[in-house]
């Protein structure tokens, strides 16, 4: 009998679940390519893998960094936009943005599109935060995470979790409150400037 790869093992074992993650994170147009290059990278770092965290976790830590890059390499496309954003409890924070990513159990066509430009939107605006701020949000805001979960992930505190994500978030706010209003809880990210949304030219080019 051929001996199995362990790559191929740990491959077949994780890659459904790092590419459901990345759906959220980057999109599902783009999900598979960034989860190939998730496990490109995984293999060349796999021999110094030192068994410090589980394999899933450290996948995760790998893929949330690839996916950070792509999102920092992207432009936002034109959109109008309304997103939970939570301050509260974990809680809240997950339920808000379950909410975001299902709207509807039966959504119809308008709001898919609606949803899908809501997405590439945020996820624009969401390139622009400094690298230090940029995955702890993205985690929780796309990929829905609560404060225990991503402590974990990154292998931090949860205490100093809900300190980064909050210092995150004000970040966020700043970077688009001068062309997106708040009420309560949620973003509203209208189009009422060239800058808010604004297309991608590499998206017309395809």
């Amino acid at each position: 009998m051929c001996a199995v790869d362990p790559f191929r093992k740990i491959y077949d074992a994780n890659e459904p679940r790092i590419r459901r993650l990345l759906m959220h994170l980057v999109g599902p147009q783009d999900a598979e390519d960034v989860s190939q290059t998730v496990f490109a990278k995984a293999a060349v770092a796999l021999p110094s893998f030192r068994g410090d965290a589980e394999i899933s976790t450290w996948l995760y830590r790998i893929a949330t960094n690839v996916a950070s890059d792509w999102l920092h390499s992207r432009s936002a496309h034109k959109a109008k936009v309304t997103v939970p954003f939570p301050e509260a409890s974990d809680d809240d924070a997950r339920a808000a943005a379950t909410d975001a990513a299902d709207m509807d159990s039966n959504p119809s066509p308008e709001q898919e599109l609606s949803h899908k430009d809501m997405q590439a939107c945020i996820r624009g605006e969401i390139a622009k935060l400094s690298d230090s701020h940029r995955e702890i949000f993205m985690l929780s805001a796309l990929g829905g995470l609560g404060d225990e979960e991503i402590a974990q992930m990154l292998g931090i505190s949860k205490a100093n979790a809900k300190v980064r994500l909050h210092r995150a978030r004000q970040e966020f706010r700043n970077i688009i409150a001068a062309r997106c209003d708040f009420y309560q809880n949620e973003l509203s990210c209208k189009p009422s400037s060239p800058e808010c949304c604004p297309p991608d030219p590499a998206a017309h080019a395809r």
